[in-house]
């Protein structure tokens, strides 16, 4: 890499990591929490969540972007993501420049069931249980962050009190896993209250040490709906950031069923 650009992809690391890191922490408000409401507060805290599953809910269509890996000394990987969304089902393809096409990700029933096809390799993988949390082509995203699995369905939330992000005013919610197991524990969920954006969501392990933060960065108005394109991810403990940006949408597409087999990954390469 040139010195210039070696240079530049330092400072773009820099800005990013520094506002995730730093710049975009909370000012918590103190929340005032009635006991004798706590009914009232899970199912408002559960209906906010539901809210937010409809934000992320991925659009119907063809959506095409790419995923910028940035390490602390400024080097950087990319790749280009090409995502087939229907209803319940999305098909995933992830690809370079220097090997072409290398995985398919697919997954079924609304992101609860996930295939990975290795292209180069020629082998299939079902990922359940702790593979789900296996890294995306070295990124700081897991197989189970792209997903888009419902929040609601997968954790108990409850409001824990109200915060100040990037500008807005938020609920601050906890978020307890339904199934155990995974690499994640508890989350915390920062989202607006005026349109129900997840502005942030801190991710920590089994013993509750904070591990990798999602940012939701820009949104745009699309198809009546309010939809996040871009995405931060930052790994805390290794200091590296991961952009997922989606930069092309075509709602016209639709897609034979059977893409969406996993019999079917290994047709076409």
């Amino acid at each position: 890499m040139k010195p210039g650009i070696r240079h530049t992809m330092r400072a773009l690391a820099g800005r990013i990591a520094f506002p995730l890191a730093i710049a975009i922490g909370v000012i918590s408000l103190p929340g005032e929490l009635a006991p004798q409401g706590t009914r009232e507060i899970e199912l408002t805290a559960q209906e906010i969540i539901a809210r937010v599953d409809r934000i992320l809910d991925y659009p119907a269509g063809l959506m095409k972007g790419k995923l910028m890996h940035i390490t602390p000394d400024g080097r950087s990987s990319v790749n280009t993501v090409t995502a087939s969304v229907a209803e319940r089902d999305y098909l995933f393809v992830i690809s370079n420049r220097d090997r072409g096409n290398q995985i398919k990700i697919l997954y079924n029933l609304g992101g609860e069931e996930i295939w990975v096809y290795d292209i180069h390799a020629i082998k299939l993988f079902h990922k359940i249980g702790i593979d789900k949390y296996d890294a995306v082509a070295g990124t700081n995203f897991s197989y189970i962050d792209l997903s888009n699995a419902d929040y609601q369905n997968n954790y108990t939330a409850s409001i824990t009190g109200n915060a100040f992000v990037k500008g807005s005013d938020a609920y601050r919610l906890k978020l307890d896993p339904i199934f155990k197991g995974g690499s994640y524990g508890q989350l915390t969920m920062y989202v607006n209250k005026a349109d129900f954006v997840p502005l942030r969501i801190d991710f920590h392990d089994s013993d509750n040490v904070k591990v990798k933060t999602l940012a939701v960065v820009r949104t745009i108005e699309r198809g009546g709906r309010t939809l996040p394109v871009r995405y931060e991810m930052l790994d805390i403990l290794k200091g590296t950031v991961t952009i997922l940006d989606f930069i092309d949408f075509d709602d016209s597409i639709t897609f034979d069923k059977t893409i969406f087999f996993h019999q079917r990954l290994g047709d076409n390469g």
